[in-house]
């Protein structure tokens, strides 16, 4: 090899350790644990008296309240006896009875006063850190090919919250809860 060819031979080989340096110091910087927290796994017992609500909603409480709140709905269903609103771009549901009080309401997210305690996708037990035990109701179905049951398959929890004379349910199937209802309490 001439004097030439390793010139361009040790030239070429900095270059790639230069660049191979240069790699390894940007990536180091985009280091980052990994951690199962979460910033609902992280939050501490409730334990205030402010009455919950699901998305910022409360049976009981006049639908007027709940217009001003979210705007005029996108949609209504029910004709006579109790109603059921929809707004677009929301995922809350507020069923009212014929003298315009909310009887039901269906959302993402518990709020006690201004603060957000549980959404929809958090798990039972950040849930149960969160809200406490409360009471569980399981659900199950029959295992086996359908005509033939080999006893019962577990499908989801249920975790039921008494908060002021109303009912909080918050469904968990698989690893997360779904969408919350609170109702009277009977």
């Amino acid at each position: 090899m001439n004097s030439a060819a390793k010139s361009v031979f040790v030239f070429d080989f900095c270059l790639v350790l230069l660049a191979s340096c240069f790699c390894l110091a940007v990536l180091t910087g985009c280091y980052r644990q990994a951690t199962d927290a979460t910033a609902a796994s992280t939050q501490q017992r409730y334990t205030r008296i402010e009455p919950w609500k699901i998305d910022g909603v409360r049976p009981g409480q006049a639908f007027a309240e709940v217009k001003q709140l979210f705007g005029e709905p996108r949609e209504i269903r029910g004709k006579t006896g109790p109603r059921t609103a929809f707004w677009a771009g929301r995922d809350t549901a507020v069923t009212y009875d014929q003298n315009g009080r909310v009887l039901e309401v269906m959302g993402s997210s518990v709020i006690a006063g201004d603060k957000t305690l549980v959404t929809s996708g958090a798990n039972e037990v950040e849930v149960v850190q969160i809200l406490g035990p409360g009471k569980v109701r399981k659900s199950s179905r029959p295992k086996g090919s359908g005509v033939i049951s080999f006893g019962q398959e577990h499908i989801g929890t249920t975790l039921i919250y008494e908060n002021g004379g109303v009912r909080f349910e918050l469904p968990v199937f698989g690893e997360a809860t779904g969408h919350f209802l609170a109702r009277r309490s009977p």
